[in-house]
């Protein structure tokens, strides 16, 4: 571990999403008083992400207006952050502690935060690189899409995922006809049990969508305006296409700093590389301590914060809280998703009917134990689940199942 940060140290931070930005704020929250630099890629403010797939896509909102933004210009001010928007750095030299810019520019610094998130990944198919398929991650991808959105009639979504499935509810909302494919044999096969997923896709299918699963796309061939996508279930005709077939780390600088990589920066439990003095945070950490224990990236706006939160105090010398239960939520029609822990394989997966009208929730087990809760429409599961999973309280399959077991006696323990 380097030596704390002092005042006359200078902290260079690569992203501006909601890591990049929690790392700064927490810095300056544990008393860090020297200069911070922030540069992103991106031109323009830094956007919230969650909404591009949702809100954003539905309501078509201006570039800059404020409601998206995840901070505003005062932030900045108040925080005393040099911010450099539309600034790629292209290489980095550990040693003298420096980045280089495209335009030629060097930086020097003290510390490096690594917080440069994740790509979305291409369709690795013939015509998967049409001008009409899009990607989203970053705002200009979610203007790009929009745009395409208002000519379109028929959108086909490969990738039954969560951004997928946000952004063919926002497609629907815009009186688009929509198909998803998925290879796998149930969407969201990676991310939820198999009674959320079943929920999920019901839902959709009330609303309209088409759902293909077990559908491999192979090719995408333009005829004119229309694209005709094959698959192992037929050729199914858009006019426009989206690839939700998830995301890599952002590891466009690890030869250069010379850090070991493996799905993601390997980091320590204080998301410190093997080089000292550069740590990652969010998407593209891969912490060898800490909830999944080095076996997976944690993609999620919570784990962006937390990540942030622990550097920042370790780089100030401060004592760091622990690792926490991941969390996610999404939002799908009049439906709100929120989960915590991860499903693991092989888990008993029992549903439970919540107190209000429409709220279910589907707890993952090991064993006696809790791994997962998944809530919809349902907070008070979603916060006694979180709790449990947290505390290693016990809590039976039989009794998250029973809708008359009193979860609030647990809070009682």
């Amino acid at each position: 571990m380097a030596k704390s940060l002092s005042s006359t140290h200078s902290v260079l931070i690569i992203g501006a999403s909601h890591a990049g930005i929690s790392m700064a704020e927490q810095l300056r929250k544990n008393g860090f008083e020297g200069r911070i630099t922030m540069l992103d890629r991106e031109a323009g403010m830094p956007m919230e992400r969650p909404p591009l797939s949702k809100a954003w896509l539905v309501e078509k909102p201006d570039a800059d207006d404020p409601r998206f933004l995840m901070r505003q210009a005062s932030w900045f001010e108040e925080f005393r952050i040099d911010f450099k928007p539309g600034a790629e750095v292209v290489s980095i030299d550990a040693p003298a502690q420096t980045a280089r810019l495209a335009d030629g520019a060097e930086l020097g610094w003290d510390r490096l935060v690594l917080a440069t998130g994740a790509i979305p990944r291409p369709l690795p198919i013939p015509g998967g690189d049409d001008p009409s398929v899009f990607v989203l991650r970053v705002p200009g991808d979610a203007a790009r899409l929009s745009q395409a959105l208002d000519d379109a009639r028929r959108l086909a979504v490969v990738g039954g995922g969560y951004i997928g499935l946000e952004v063919a509810a926002s497609a629907r909302k815009r009186g688009l006809e929509v198909t998803v494919l998925e290879m796998a044999p149930r969407l969201l096969a990676r991310v939820a049990s198999a009674g959320a997923s079943a929920f999920f896709h019901g839902l959709h299918q009330d609303h309209g969508t088409t759902i293909m699963t077990g559908a491999s796309v192979t090719g995408i061939s333009r005829y004119g305006d229309e694209l005709h996508l094959v698959t192992d279930e037929g050729t199914v005709m858009a006019d426009a296409v989206v690839a939700g077939i998830g995301v890599v780390p952002d590891l466009a600088l690890a030869d250069s700093i010379g850090v070991e990589t493996g799905n993601g920066y390997k980091v320590n439990a204080q998301y410190e590389t093997g080089h000292g003095g550069v740590f990652a945070i969010g998407d593209v950490a891969l912490p060898d301590e800490g909830y999944m224990g080095g076996t997976m990236r944690i993609e999620s706006v919570h784990h962006a914060q937390m990540s942030a939160e622990i550097a920042a105090a370790a780089m100030m010398g401060n004592p760091a809280k622990g690792h926490e239960v991941p969390w996610f939520w999404s939002d799908q029609y009049d439906r709100k998703l929120q989960s915590a822990g991860i499903v693991p394989a092989g888990a008993e997966t029992v549903s439970r009917l919540g107190r209000r009208e429409g709220a279910t929730s589907f707890w993952s087990f090991l064993g006696d134990q809790l791994k997962a809760v998944e809530a919809i429409n349902d907070p008070q599961a979603y916060t006694i689940g979180r709790m449990v999973i947290e505390a290693g309280l016990d809590l039976s399959p039989d009794q998250a199942s029973d809708s008359g077991f009193d979860l609030k006696s647990l809070m009682r323990r």
